[in-house]
């Protein structure tokens, strides 16, 4: 998914999530208020096992996607 179609589902009220491992386990996310940067969703997470968890329960809603 490119830069144009991530902003196209933010504008559609989608939220884009990311996981990141370096330098510390965490998620960033796009939003209709940010469509054209990640902003970090959070604080760093202990382990990369407790942001996945974190991930999962986000997942849950309809309008949260994964990139």
């Amino acid at each position: 998914m490119n830069a144009k179609d991530q902003r196209k589902l933010c504008k559609a009220g989608y939220t884009i999530l990311r996981r990141h491992d370096y330098p510390q386990p965490h998620i960033t996310f796009k939003s209709d208020i940010n469509p054209d940067s990640w902003k970090r969703y959070g604080d760093n997470y202990p382990s990369k096992a407790e942001r996945d968890r974190a991930m999962k329960r986000l997942l849950t809603d309809d309008k949260t996607v994964e990139d």
